[in-house]
């Protein structure tokens, strides 16, 4: 039993590096409704809801900048027109360093550093900062991207999470730390169960000698 118990904590040990580094980061999102709330703008709209064949609008914004705000309110305006094609993912980052730190990822990934909020992302196409003039561009961008069969529309998320499985990096490390890992634990547990067995072996092999032994004692002579 005890040696049961310390293989599989070995193993725990050994895996835990893999189980750290296969995990993701979490971020913090909101969509149209929550972002809407959060920056107490009120709905024009009663009927608007999600599905999986909207266009998704990734906007990375600060709680109460003003520019986020008016985009918010674009979007807000044009709800009962163009609602059924996009829905809006939100990344708070002024006070959220994570999802700061993926805005920054976004931009490097685009070739488009991110410099201030809003950032917003639809498709391929980035806008960074948020004016008036932006709105034709917006429309045509969501228009464009939604007679675009769904399986070929361009999504950065899913585009540098591709790009982060297929690369050469933590991904392939873990994956040999991982073998390597199985490798000894096996190795141990082999090493302790051979160790067990031999044990049991010599301590029975002890009583059959101290049987013979004591079988084969002379008797004492009688006087």
């Amino acid at each position: 039993m005890k040696k049961k118990i310390f293989v599989a904590l070995l193993l725990m040990i050994m895996l835990f590096p893999f189980a750290t580094n296969a995990a993701e980061k979490k971020y913090s999102t909101k969509n149209l409704k929550q972002t809407l709330k959060e920056e107490e703008i009120d709905y024009k709209f009663k009927s608007y809801k999600e599905t999986d064949d909207q266009v998704v609008i990734y906007m990375f914004r600060g709680k109460g900048c003003g520019y986020c705000r008016a985009f918010l309110e674009f979007l807000n305006s044009i709800t009962d027109e163009y609602g059924k094609k996009f829905k809006l993912v939100s990344y708070e980052v002024w006070y959220d360093e994570t999802n700061r730190e993926l805005m920054q990822e976004v931009g490097t990934f685009l070739n488009n550093p991110a410099q201030g909020v809003p950032y917003i992302v639809i498709g391929d196409k980035v806008f960074a900062g948020y004016s008036s003039q932006y709105d034709d561009q917006i429309k045509a961008q969501i228009n464009s991207l939604y007679k675009t069969k769904k399986s070929k529309r361009y999504d950065v998320m899913k585009e540098m999470k591709k790009d982060s499985t297929e690369s050469d990096g933590s991904f392939n490390v873990s994956l040999l730390w991982m073998i390597v890992s199985i490798a000894v634990v096996t190795i141990v547990g082999t090493c302790a169960s051979i160790f067990v067995t031999t044990k049991k072996i010599n301590n029975a092999t002890d009583k059959i000698l101290a049987e013979v032994k004591k079988t084969n004692k002379p008797a004492k002579a009688k006087k």
